[in-house]
């Protein structure tokens, strides 16, 4: 006789949270619970179940509560935090009592999390990437890697804003008492002004830095190649070279193509993955740079920011710029280790 719209034993509610847990299909679970343990439940019954996060109902006297916790709480506490980050020690004792009727403390929550490895961490945010591109990125990464692709003879470039910035991410601050004390927030302008760069680096060094206000497009773009790349090409890279770009529509349509076209560079330009940043080593040269403003020039003027942006790139020698490629090296492997996906670099 079936069975189904029964409620769900305890003990087959822990073996579907050990399938689901373990990344088995919610079909297949329910052709192993009626096969194996004789238990026919819907596909909807597990579905439910899964977002319930329930297994054991609550007693009718709600004064049965117990401060023991056991590894099954341990489980589910590690099972909650793998789905929900973000779940507060407060909100997990508030499931463990209506799930488990098991009462105890915030504290007790929190040492509990970490004992099993949980940590807080600041949220970081990382390149969005589709399934698409992730399959792009996996064969990119994995054909220079059988390639044993060194990159010496790549020119890799790219765009970045900075805006003018008088402080760091991190400071310190006397928490001493003073006669006048005065906020400890910093102040920032509503309307900072902000600059557009471009430029290149390679083995060989880097291209001269183009500082520009405004939107780019196709046009701008070719005359920044005109007046930065090429001379640079020309005297570093007489033997030939590959230019590496991001596929930013303005690097890729039909204007800038015939203008590369015309310059014979057309065919030096790499084939790249999308949404990957984390393959060009010159974002980490921005984001050197960045620092080096916001801790070192500290500009309040909109020469002082110029004159920063400029300082900082005739500071990047050949060594440096090498040390910034070399990083590509660590990123690919972990690239293919994530199957395409954003990596922590």
């Amino acid at each position: 006789m079936s069975n189904l719209g029964r409620r769900i034993s305890e003990a087959s509610k822990l073996l579907i949270f050990d399938y689901i847990e373990n990344k088995v299909p919610v079909r297949k679970v329910k052709d192993i619970l009626l096969n194996e343990h004789g238990e026919e439940v819907s596909i909807g019954g597990i579905y439910k179940l899964v977002k319930r996060g329930k297994i054991y109902r609550k007693p009718r006297s709600t004064t049965q509560t117990s401060r023991k916790i056991k590894d099954i709480h341990l489980k589910f506490m590690n099972y909650w935090l793998s789905t929900n980050g973000e779940l507060t020690a407060r909100k997990i004792r508030d499931r463990l009592f209506n799930n488990f009727n098991v009462d105890v403390s915030v504290s007790r929550i929190k040492q509990l999390r970490r004992e099993l490895g949980w940590k807080s961490a600041t949220k970081g945010y990382c390149q969005l990437i589709s399934n698409k591109n992730k399959k792009v990125r996996l064969e990119w990464c994995c054909k220079s890697l059988a390639e044993k692709d060194e990159f010496l003879d790549v020119i890799f470039t790219d765009e970045s804003s900075v805006e003018m910035s008088s402080h760091g991410k991190f400071y310190f601050q006397n928490s001493a008492p003073r006669l006048h004390q005065g906020t400890s927030k910093r102040p920032k302008p509503k309307h900072a002004y902000k600059v557009h760069v471009w430029a290149g680096i390679s083995y060989r060094g880097r291209t001269s830095i183009c500082i520009f206000t405004g939107n780019m497009n196709s046009i701008i773009y070719q005359k920044i190649l005109e007046a930065n790349l090429l001379p640079f090409v020309q005297d570093s890279f007489p033997d030939g070279f590959r230019l590496y770009q991001d596929n930013d529509s303005k690097h890729v349509s039909k204007s800038t193509k015939e203008w590369m076209r015309q310059k014979n560079i057309l065919d030096c330009v790499m084939q790249t993955p999308a949404s990957s940043p984390d393959l060009n080593p010159i974002e980490n040269v921005w984001s050197a740079m960045k620092h080096h403003l916001e801790t070192e020039i500290k500009p309040k003027t909109k020469d002082e920011l110029v004159t920063g942006i400029v300082q900082f790139w005739k500071s990047l020698t050949p060594e440096k710029c090498r040390k910034y490629i070399d990083h590509i090296h660590r990123v690919i492997p972990a690239v293919i280790l994530a199957s395409g996906d954003a990596t922590r670099f």
